[in-house]
């Protein structure tokens, strides 16, 4: 049975999410941040294993805590967009480190994989990925069960921020009706900041309004 745990991360209130398998001792992160309360969690449920990392984009709040687990799990894949996403872990200018005084990449690997339009986090438990941009050039969303994850794409009641480097309202309301072909799945959002949500019913245009 698929679940989700969600944190919120102390220094950025972003969330990081697990995703977990009562079958399985490996765990899925989305956009992982503090990890001591993630590797407590881990040990008090009996989960020996980060089996992949999902980024919804790469800004800088939303990646603090890759090389933590790359120490850990130097073999643990990290799923993001496309080639600019690739590039931003590496460039605190493209993640919006940079800008905060607290440059920030994160340590070479060779583990960064682009998503696939679907692939299998377990046997029986499919990843269906789309390109958002609007946010962030490498803005994802991806549905795991009934959970769709959007990152800063959609956050709860907010309009989404645009004015960052790469944002662009255009691409935004593009993603936004991409996201609209999805109603009626009964889907549970999970954003990057805030709490989560119910698709169904809710309206998209709130991402637009000032």
């Amino acid at each position: 049975m698929i679940q989700h745990t969600r944190f919120i991360n102390s220094q950025f209130n972003s969330n990081t999410y697990i995703i977990s398998n009562e079958n399985d001792v490996s765990i899925w992160l989305v956009d992982p941040g503090d990890m001591p309360p993630i590797f407590e969690w881990m040990q008090a449920s009996g989960k020996s294993e980060i089996a992949g990392i999902l980024l919804t984009h790469s800004h800088f709040d939303h990646i603090v805590g890759i090389n933590e687990i790359m120490e850990k799990f130097p073999k643990c894949p990290v799923y993001v967009a496309n080639d600019f996403a690739r590039m931003a872990l590496g460039d605190p200018k493209l993640n919006n480190s940079y800008f905060t005084g607290h440059p920030f990449t994160i340590n070479k690997s060779d583990n960064i994989r682009t998503y696939p339009d679907k692939f299998t986090l377990w046997d029986n438990m499919e990843v269906e990925s789309f390109i958002t941009p609007g946010h962030s050039e490498d803005s994802v969303c991806f549905i795991v069960g009934n959970l769709l994850f959007t990152g800063d794409t959609l956050i709860h009641n907010l309009r989404t921020v645009t004015k960052l480097r790469g944002g662009d309202t255009v691409k935004l309301n593009a993603s936004l009706e991409l996201l609209k072909t999805l109603s009626g799945k009964g889907l549970h959002v999970c954003p990057g900041h805030g709490e989560g949500f119910e698709f169904d019913g809710y309206d998209l245009k709130k991402a637009l309004k000032s």
